[in-house]
């Protein structure tokens, strides 16, 4: 581990004060001078001591105020550099007559050195936030060349005046994009939707307003594409737009959809040609392999049907809320009816709104609690308790929760549930996901859901 420099703070900090400290030296200085000879004219007096006393103040704010005590020692040093330098030119003219009879040392170094350490240091000041601005405007154009997404920035005329290599790459471009307009970047079909984006910002006026959104985009060989869209408004006149190409995902998603609704469809309807058949030969032979073939027609049935509802469920935008206790008693009745083998108690203590999606996470908790217990009977304990963040606990007596599925449950890897164990867990933690909350297993027997009140 480095080693911290104890000596830097007060460096720094003595630093921070040395233009006003320069500047109080001097002002001390033109008292003195002018107490050690007499009455002077107020123009003499104003010119010589003003500048010592502004250089004094400058420093003060300079400390205080300033926003550039980062750069202390440079400015520092512009303030010593310049009052040796304008001293020894004037020395140097004092030397050889140029300022005439009456002139003394002591006037000329108060007088002259204040003038020379307040300009020096003024100009110090802004040289020094001019360099740093450029060195900041580099290392920024070095990340935004290194950003994985597209990043442009359009001028008034909407024309790009600056690309990275990533926004060239998305769009298979090899030219120049500089003074391109952004038209060629999108077909006719999205150039409507983007003018009334660019109107938009345009008519809020304000740098900080911004647009997201997914159009289409296309390739400098015609193609388009599906792409990720930012665009924020500079307040001058220009916009800077992050593009990310989207395509894998899209046809991901794709993918996903068809065969997610293609297996749906087809399982279920071939199922209960299965179960439908099975039903009526098993009740002209008392067979235990056709019950065997029943209720796993049965259960993958259900894991169908399931499916199907966690699917329209995650999908739904707009929420509902429910009190929790009504929503807690109507599911522990529901279980009830359907296992009326277990015991089932409950001990809620909590009065919120929660998002009503959350009842189809209890009810797929109170069920695996039930069904995958082996204890004579089955217990099982839902509480709730909590005001602003609120606890749901599903517990029960059974042989618990394995370890594999647990972390399903923390939403590991969906490569946590083994073969066979469905998606009931996973179920309860996208369910979970979905209206806020946390999952969390403090022992093996008990699934606890903490989320925040709707209220």
């Amino acid at each position: 581990m480095p080693q911290l420099d104890a000596s830097e703070p007060s460096e720094q900090s003595a630093l921070d004060w040395l233009v006003a400290g320069l500047g109080a030296v001097l002002t001390a200085a033109a008292v003195a001078h002018f107490g050690d000879h007499g009455h002077h004219q107020p123009v003499v007096v104003a010119t010589t001591v003003g500048p010592s006393v502004a250089l004094l103040a400058y420093g003060v704010w300079f400390r205080y105020l300033g926003r550039d005590r980062a750069r202390a020692t440079t400015v520092a040093a512009w303030a010593v550099g310049g009052a040796g330098g304008v001293l020894a030119l004037s020395l140097w003219t004092m030397f050889v007559g140029g300022y005439g009879d009456g002139t003394t040392v002591d006037h000329v170094f108060v007088q002259h050195t204040s003038v020379g350490a307040l300009g020096a240091a003024v100009a110090g000041t802004y040289s020094e936030r001019a360099r740093h601005r450029s060195r900041v405007q580099v290392r920024l154009k070095r990340a935004l060349d290194a950003a994985m997404d597209g990043v442009a920035v359009l001028d008034a005329d909407r024309r790009v005046v600056y690309a990275n290599d990533a926004f060239r790459e998305e769009y298979r471009t090899d030219g120049g994009v500089a003074g391109t307009h952004w038209r060629e970047y999108y077909p006719e079909s999205a150039e409507d939707r983007l003018r009334d984006v660019f109107e938009e910002l345009d008519a809020n006026g304000d740098s900080d307003d911004h647009w997201h959104g997914q159009v289409l985009a296309r390739r400098e060989d015609s193609r388009t594409y599906p792409q990720e869209l930012s665009m924020t408004s500079l307040g001058d006149g220009g916009y800077v737009l992050v593009a990310r190409d989207v395509t894998t995902r899209e046809e991901r998603d794709q993918r996903l959809r068809v065969l997610n609704r293609v297996l749906r469809h087809n399982v279920r309807n071939s199922l209960n040609v299965v179960l439908g058949r099975a039903e009526r030969f098993a009740e002209r032979h008392d067979d235990a392999d056709i019950e065997s073939i029943v209720s796993a027609a049965e259960d993958l049935l259900a894991v169908s049907e399931k499916a199907r509802v966690v699917e329209r469920v995650l999908g739904e935008d707009d929420a509902n809320t429910a009190p929790l206790d009504d929503l807690l008693d109507a599911e522990l009745q529901r279980a009830r009816s359907q296992h009326p083998e277990a015991v089932f108690e409950a001990a809620v203590d909590a009065n919120a709104e929660v998002d009503a999606r959350l009842r189809l996470a209890v009810r797929e908790l109170l069920t695996n609690a039930v069904e995958h217990n082996d204890s004579d009977p089955p217990r099982v304990t839902l509480a709730a308790d909590g005001d602003d963040l609120v606890d749901v606990r599903v517990s029960d007596n059974g042989p618990g929760i394995p370890e594999h599925e647990r972390r399903a449950l923390a939403g590991v890897t969906e490569e946590s549930l083994q073969h066979g164990s469905g998606i009931g867990l996973w179920t309860v933690y996208w369910l979970a996901r979905h209206c806020g909350a946390t999952v969390a297993v403090p022992d093996e027997n008990t699934v606890c859901i903490r989320l925040p009140s709707a209220d």
